[in-house]
C-alpha cells in the first residue's frame, strides 16, 4: 500500500497528540492514499480546477475536516495518487526516465574537474 511510502513506521510515533484527537478515521474516500508534504507547491490550472470543482476532491476535503494540518495533506494527497488520473498531478516515473537519470548521475560522477 502506498500509505507506508508516505508515512514510514517511525512517523506514527512522531505526533503523539495526533493519536488522542479522537477515534480512528474511516479510510479516505474514493480509495485515495493519504500523503503528507509541504503546503507550498506549483500546480497547473487544471490541477486547481480539479481540486476546486471535482466531487472526489470535495469528498476528500470534507474527510480531512478534522485532521491536523489538512493543508499539508489535501494537495499532496491529490498530487500523489496517479491511479486517480488527476490532471497536472504526479503520474509516476517510468523505467526509461529512471534509466536516463541514472546514466546522467553516473556521467556526473565520472567527470573529473
Amino acid at each position: 500500500m502506498l500509505f507506508r511510502h508516505y508515512f514510514p513506521e517511525w512517523f506514527k510515533f512522531s505526533w503523539k497528540e495526533h493519536e488522542v484527537r479522537g477515534p480512528p478515521k474511516e479510510p479516505a474516500p474514493h480509495g485515495f492514499n493519504v500523503a503528507k508534504g509541504s503546503a507550498h507547491m506549483a500546480v497547473t490550472r487544471e490541477f486547481v480546477e480539479f481540486a476546486v470543482n471535482d466531487s472526489r476532491a470535495q469528498d476528500l476535503l470534507y474527510w480531512m475536516r478534522d485532521i491536523k494540518v489538512p493543508d499539508e495533506h489535501f494537495f499532496q494527497t491529490l498530487n500523489h495518487n496517479p491511479q486517480m488520473d488527476i490532471p497536472g498531478a504526479f503520474k509516476g516515473l517510468n523505467a526509461r526516465i529512471l534509466i536516463c537519470l541514472n546514466i546522467q548521475n553516473i556521467r556526473t560522477l565520472l567527470t573529473v574537474p
